[in-house]
């Protein structure tokens, strides 16, 4: 981790993360689309952004690339795949799993 991504660590602890990640197969077809929220607990290299979901509060783990996590705009964010509400969240991210052919049945489960 870099100085700069040290220091945005750091100010990720605590907050709010929305994050949506669609399921791609081998030819690039949408599979499956998950929404997540939840409060960022730690980041390190070896496990990435840990969130507590704001559903159940068990342990989500996200990619550690920070400059992907954007902020946030104050309002109400509503996660259809989960019919959850989270009012002024602090950062957004997006990310596209591609799937090995092969793979692509374990999507869902």
């Amino acid at each position: 981790m870099t100085l700069n991504d040290s220091d945005k660590a750091r100010a990720m602890l605590g907050k709010t993360v929305l994050a949506g990640i669609t399921y791609l197969d081998a030819d690039g077809n949408a599979l499956e689309h998950r929404q997540f929220a939840g409060e960022v607990l730690r980041i390190n290299d070896d496990e990435g952004v840990v969130l507590a979901s704001a559903v159940d509060g068990e342990e989500l783990f996200l990619p550690p690339t920070l400059d992907h996590y954007t902020p946030a705009a104050p309002g109400d964010y509503t996660l259809r795949s989960i019919a959850l509400t989270i009012s002024n969240p602090d950062y957004l991210c997006t990310w596209d799993v591609h799937l090995a052919r092969g793979n692509d049945a374990d999507v869902g489960e």
